[in-house]
């Protein structure tokens, strides 16, 4: 009976360990997490030159800087990560005359960024 016992407490100890064991080596998910301002297609293919700074606002958010020394300009900057791996990082700034759009350019050259304005630009002709 004592070495029954035995047998059982070896084959429950076996089985959770191999359960923590293989729990722990499988790849875990991990939260994709988005920081500063995300852009969308939709909001590049709303941008017109001519829209005041609040339609601005209104389509792509509160921008990330708001430069004290040049009132005209805002930069919209965002990261979208997955564990340690960086999926889409944007910068764009818009600038400003007269408080109307002047113009916008995008200051990051990355592959995710040349999709995302080739796809605007096709929104925005379609429109």
């Amino acid at each position: 009976m004592c070495l029954n016992s035995v047998v059982k407490f070896f084959k429950i100890s076996l089985i959770i360990s191999l359960f923590f064991t293989y729990s722990c080596a499988s790849d875990f998910y991990q939260v994709p997490v988005a920081q500063g301002n995300i852009i969308s297609l939709s909001m590049l293919s709303k941008l017109e030159t001519g829209l005041t700074k609040t339609q601005v606002q209104y389509i792509m958010g509160t921008p990330s800087i708001r430069d004290p020394f040049n009132a005209n300009q805002w930069d919209y900057i965002g990261f979208e990560i997955i564990g340690n791996e960086v999926l889409r990082e944007v910068h764009h700034s818009l600038l400003f005359e007269d408080n109307k759009l002047k113009s916008w350019e995008r200051k990051l050259n990355t592959s995710s960024n040349d999709e995302i304005e080739e796809e605007a630009k096709k929104l925005n002709k379609e429109r």
